[in-house]
């Protein structure tokens, strides 16, 4: 799909904020053995209640900053599901994956309707499921660069995905200032 001029500004905006960010850096292990279709969309089901609690702390925790909360987004969980199963198969944590020339996150969200300034947290968990969202949001909030991601008040919608199995997660947050 050709980049229109827009998308490639905003490719660079986001590829510059994940720099920033230090989030592109290469997974150390083993992606975890994938299982059947089947155990891939019941994975998802039972992933989705821990999807919405990362939402709903990232808004916890601009209420209490006095921000506005950020709009739960469907298409967002999607393309960060995506985003977090493409680093689990092909074994990288960050925006730009190995061989890859743009962005992903940006396209992906540019392909369901979302513009304007655009973000992407990822981070790799190594414990239970139990314990993800506190520990994810927790890190985040800890990096002032991630926090200044998480509080940033341009954005306006949030998707979150994650892919892994046992006790090791990759979990992408995604952030969009336009929606469809």
């Amino acid at each position: 799909m050709p980049l229109h001029r827009t998308s490639i500004v905003v490719s660079a905006i986001v590829l510059a904020m994940v720099l920033l960010t230090g989030c592109n850096l290469e997974r150390t292990s083993a992606p975890p053995a994938r299982g059947s279709e089947g155990d891939a969309a019941s994975t998802q089901e039972a992933l989705r209640p821990v999807g919405e609690s990362l939402k709903v702390r990232v808004n916890r925790d601009r209420d209490v900053l006095g921000l506005p909360a950020l709009i739960a987004s469907q298409a967002l969980d999607e393309a960060a599901r995506l985003r977090a199963e493409d680093m689990l198969i092909r074994g990288y944590l960050g925006a730009i994956g190995p061989g890859d020339t743009s962005v992903a996150a940006q396209e992906l969200m540019a392909v369901a309707g979302y513009s304007g300034q655009l973000g992407e947290l990822v981070y790799e968990h190594l414990g239970p499921l139990s314990a993800l969202t506190e520990s994810t949001v927790g890190a985040w909030m800890a990096s002032d660069a991630h926090r200044k991601l998480l509080l940033d008040t341009r954005f306006q919608f949030l998707g979150a995905g994650m892919a892994g199995g046992s006790e090791e997660w990759i979990v992408v947050v995604l952030f969009a200032e336009v929606g469809p």
